[in-house]
């Protein structure tokens, strides 16, 4: 079975043919006042002074996230738990195709994981943008499948109780 696609409008000549075109119930030749014949140079001015309004908001913010380690430790251990996690898909996978027990391969990723998570847990944010970062993060931790991290370690609730009491501090909440 053919399946025929509908036939497109041949290209345009260039990128203003279907704007010089009379507007839907406008007589032939008649132009709009605002409509001209070729693009404007450059950013027009509206949206250069809409960017420099919002320009002073955004550089704060933009230098609290840069500022606050809690994101490059979020990342650290991101990036440990993607290995991790890895090691324990290759386990399983050998153990499934090969037989025997291939555990040893998630031991060294496992420690790998341990100690930034230990210090991922214990880290005070400095801001309220890294503070709001690791709640989130460790929200999808409890979610997920690796939520044991958070259930299964000794120490984790008061680690978490005494970062965030620091973090709140630490954003002039406390």
């Amino acid at each position: 079975m053919i399946i025929e696609r509908p036939s497109l409008p041949p290209p345009a000549a260039s990128v203003y043919a279907f704007s010089l075109q009379p507007a839907v119930g406008q007589p032939d030749g008649q132009a709009h006042s605002s409509e001209s014949p070729g693009p404007a140079e450059g950013m027009p001015r509206r949206n250069f002074l809409t960017a420099l309004a919002v320009l002073p908001a955004a550089l704060p913010v933009a230098a609290e996230v840069q500022a606050d380690p809690m994101f490059e430790l979020i990342e650290t251990h991101r990036f440990a738990n993607a290995a991790h996690l890895a090691a324990i898909d290759e386990a399983a996978r050998l153990e499934k195709a090969e037989g025997g027990d291939w555990g040893h391969l998630t031991d060294k990723p496992s420690q790998d994981e341990n100690d930034p998570f230990d210090v991922l847990l214990g880290a005070a944010a400095t801001t309220l943008p890294g503070l709001l970062a690791k709640l989130a993060y460790l929200r999808a931790i409890a979610d997920g499948k690796t939520a044991w991290m958070l259930e299964d370690r000794d120490g984790v609730a008061l680690k978490l109780i005494d970062s965030f009491a620091a973090s709140l501090k630490n954003v002039g909440l406390s």
